[in-house]
């Protein structure tokens, strides 16, 4: 299966339990530097709060907020599972936000009722690497550094994948089902708070092999980032619901006031996105902290600029590149167009429509991860490998001896790639990219 964020992990959980042997391989090492990893921890689960939430009351809100969009049967099974995944996530040693045995709920917009637990110290480690403790305590194998090139299949059946290590060693890996979990294509916008290797990997694998891909415009833009290119988030939907917080433009206006909005709840990511960009045409848009009292700042520690505890309270923001609606197209269960090849989370299409309400991206990846590895699991022990892997990793082989053979621009003239390829060789801000298996038999074939 080749993965991405932390659902790498929950897939690969899933499809161990099954009875499957499970192989888990990543651009970089598993658990760091995913999307998931640098996040708030952030989780949209109903049932934890009010009574009136419920599944069906989350699954209406993400069709809304995806302007009705979304694949309901999709949002059904997000909604259905993220309660009972929450409590998985505990026993595997995840910690969250508690008010002694209940959870501490954060409520965003375009969700009706507070349904979002977050992790202890607002870190998406605290989900992560229990998570992957889990999995290799019950027996899931683990390959990092490798770059996945390109996905086997004959007559729609898959049969593995093969791509090249990190000290430069051709891979194959055999596979009777392969689950894609590699994230979303933000980092083809100049402006994005995404890692560095979320790059589109899996939506080209499928592409190559002539799976179908839709949504591919519905691109979610994040309000309020700051740095030169908008890596940093200041969490609005937690910052703003502060008394006196407030997004201003060059003129000191109040952008929500000034447009009649006084309650920012009702104004989801999209929406002001939007309305941040038409006020960043004319000048700078800030989000001023002066009001932020010392003690409600000390509560929010994690989520505040360290400048702001030494006298800066006014921060620049404009929205970034944040996650990706579009992707390949997929069932319920995460099958693909062709036989074995599963796909879950932010590389498929249809959950969230086109709009991503706060909170469901981790929802999805967990519940998703869970419901798709089973699967992938189930069809492991079930498909047979074709024979015929080894003409087709060959050819792969040749032709990626050709290409690193080619004489082609110098890096030097090669701008951000040239970043990012430095990057991916040996840097901790490696280029992310996984995947995990069932049924594997690995062949390593020196070029």
């Amino acid at each position: 299966m080749n993965i991405e964020r932390p659902h790498e992990c929950r897939a690969a959980i899933a499809a161990k339990e099954t009875g499957a042997r499970v192989l888990m391989a990543s651009k970089s090492k598993i658990g760091q530097l995913s999307n998931t990893d640098i996040s708030k921890g952030i989780i949209a689960a109903s049932g934890l709060g009010q009574a009136e939430d419920n599944p069906d009351v989350h699954s209406a809100d993400m069709m809304t907020g995806g302007r009705f969009l979304n694949d309901p049967a999709k949002t059904a099974e997000i909604a259905g599972r993220a309660t009972r995944e929450i409590a998985f996530l505990q026993n595997c040693g995840a910690k969250f936000g508690m008010d002694g045995q209940k959870f501490r709920l954060m409520h965003t917009a375009g969700h009706r009722f507070p349904r979002h637990v977050f992790s202890a110290t607002w870190k998406g480690s605290d989900i992560v690497l229990p998570l992957k403790s889990y999995a290799k305590g019950i027996g899931v194998d683990f390959l990092e550094n490798i770059f996945i090139a390109r996905l086997l299949a004959l007559d729609d059946v898959i049969s593995g994948a093969c791509g090249v290590t990190e000290d430069g060693r051709f891979v194959v890996i055999q596979a009777s089902a392969v689950v894609l979990a590699t994230g979303g294509y933000a980092q083809v916008f100049q402006n994005t708070n995404n890692v560095p290797g979320i790059t589109g990997d899996g939506h080209a694998l499928c592409y190559e092999l002539g799976i179908p891909v839709q949504d591919m415009e519905f691109v979610q833009f994040y309000p309020t980032a700051r740095g030169k290119h908008g890596s940093r988030l200041l969490l609005n939907e937690r910052l703003l619901a502060q008394p006196g917080v407030a997004l201003k433009n060059q003129n000191g206006e109040d952008i929500l006031k000034k447009r009649g909005i006084t309650d920012f709840m009702t104004v989801n990511r999209d929406q002001l996105a939007q309305l941040m960009m038409q006020e960043v045409r004319d000048g700078t848009v800030v989000m001023d902290l002066t009001a932020l009292p010392d003690e409600t700042a000390t509560q929010m520690t994690p989520l505040l600029p360290a400048s702001w505890w030494k006298g800066q309270k006014v921060f620049p923001v404009a929205p970034t590149a944040h996650f990706c609606m579009g992707g390949v197209v997929t069932d319920t269960a995460g099958q693909t167009g062709v036989r074995g090849l599963f796909a879950v989370s932010e590389v498929t299409a249809g959950a969230h429509g086109a709009n991503r309400l706060g909170g469901n991206a981790l929802a999805e990846i967990f519940t998703m991860g869970a419901a798709v590895g089973e699967a992938a699991g189930i069809a492991a022990t079930a498909n047979q490998i074709p024979a015929q892997i080894g003409p087709m990793a060959e050819a792969e082989k040749h032709r990626l001896e050709n290409t690193f053979s080619n004489r082609g621009s110098a890096p030097d003239t090669l701008g951000r790639q040239r970043t990012l390829v430095k990057k991916h060789r040996g840097s901790k801000r490696g280029i992310r990219h996984g995947m995990s298996c069932g049924g594997c038999k690995i062949e390593r074939i020196d070029p």
